[in-house]
Order: structure tokens, then sequence, then C-alpha cells
């Protein structure tokens, strides 16, 4: 089990990158959807974007995430990847927890996006494109 808290510090300078002004935990995020009226586009990502009059972001977490949730997201990641590389090992390139917390990030605010939204492909392409522009990759 994945405590979110573990990695508080490094999803809130993700904040400012991505102009995200709020970074909230919750307990279980598919109850606070239905709660909340909001759509989960992934069900295993861990994270949810809103926008709402007080606060223009919010990154709504699950404040523990099952491992296999986590994998399963990456798993996805790889099955569409492979339709346009076969070469990039996906699970070697996002293999660490931070690491795909990250990715869960901006692939969150991805789905945002007027020119890209809705295309998964055209997602994972920016988030790997963004995430290696910043240095994750790197460490």
């Amino acid at each position: 089990m994945i405590d979110i808290r573990e990695y508080e510090i490094v999803l809130q300078k993700l904040e400012g990158q991505y102009f995200i002004k709020d970074l909230t935990a919750v307990p279980d995020l598919t109850s606070w959807a239905r709660e909340n009226n909001q759509d989960l586009s992934e069900p295993y990502n861990p994270m949810k974007l809103v926008a709402n009059t007080d606060n223009p972001l919010s990154m709504m977490v699950q404040q523990q995430i099952k491992d296999e949730q986590l994998n399963d997201v990456i798993k996805n990641l790889s099955i569409r990847w492979a339709v346009h590389d076969t070469v990039t090992d996906i699970d070697r390139k996002l293999n660490s927890i931070k690491i795909k917390l990250i990715f869960c990030y901006p692939k969150e605010r991805a789905r945002t996006m007027k020119n890209i939204g809705g295309d998964e492909q055209g997602e994972d392409q920016r988030v790997i494109e963004e995430m290696e522009s910043l240095g994750f990759f790197k460490e």
C-alpha cells in the first residue's frame, strides 16, 4: 500500500509546474467522485483534476493507493505505447513509485487539454515528453 503523504513534497512541487492550486488527499477517490458528480476517466488513476469556482484547479488524490492500482495505470500505458513505439520499455522507464505517481499527475492534467484531451496516445506522448524535458527520468 502506498501512502500518498510519503510523496506529498514531490506532488506539491508539481502543483507549481502545472498551475494547480490545491492538492487534496481523499480516503477513497471513487467515493469522492460519486459524491461530487465527477467522472473518473480511467478507473485505475489515483488522481482527478477538478476545476471549481473558489479554487481554479485542484488535484484530488487517493490517500492510500494499492500497488496493483498504480501498476495497472502503467500496464495500460505500456499497451497503448506499444502501438507506436515497440522499442521503449515503459515499465523500465517508469521504474519507481515516485515516477509512476509523477506520471499520473500530468496525465490527469493532459485529459483536460483541448488539443489532446480524449486522445489517450496523444496524452501519453505529451506526458512522457514533459517528464523527459523536466528531467524526471534522470533521477
